[in-house]
């Protein structure tokens, strides 16, 4: 008796915020890469609005938002946007891209912490803020930046055991 009426409840509870029953297909035509840790992407995310018939919905009026959606390290790391202030929690997170013509072209989009396995989640609200569709897109690799490196200046000269470099 009390497992039936569970389901409905589960039933009343989870069917409403479903969003399968909209319209809307994305796809990601360009994925992140090209990452090194404290830079922009060299290769900057490009999301597709279309309808399930695969047609392109190019006076879809909305906004698209990005964060990261899975990292090895099992760490929050924030996707900040370029000459934007850097999230700090997950809940801070809120790059926006609005759609024009059907697409979404993020630009300056960058992650610090260097890592492989890493992927973005995608979000499309229409002009109402309702969340009409998601993507997630492949995993890429963050590589040491530039900024993390470590650089040598002047490499030491030869030292014998127990003294000291000639030069420092």
């Amino acid at each position: 008796m009390f497992l039936p009426c569970l389901a409905i409840i589960l039933f009343i509870v989870v069917e409403p915020t479903t969003v399968a029953g909209w319209n809307i297909a994305l796809s990601i035509t360009s994925q992140a890469g090209g990452a090194f840790g404290g830079e922009p992407f060299l290769i900057q995310p490009v999301v597709i609005v279309n309808n399930k018939k695969g047609e392109l919905q190019s006076s879809f009026q909305g906004r698209m938002t990005v964060q990261a959606h899975t990292f090895p390290n099992g760490k929050y790391e924030a996707v900040w946007k370029k000459g934007e202030v850097v999230p700090t929690t997950a809940s801070d997170t809120f790059i926006s891209e609005s759609v024009v013509n059907g697409q979404v072209a993020f630009a300056g989009l960058g992650i610090d912490t260097a890592g492989g396995g890493c992927q973005l989640n995608f979000v499309l609200y229409d002009e109402h803020g309702l969340i009409m569709g998601i993507a997630i897109g492949d995993e890429f690799t963050v590589n040491v930046g530039e900024k993390f490196q470590l650089g040598f200046v002047i490499q030491p000269e030869m030292a014998y055991g127990g003294s000291v470099f000639g030069s420092q």
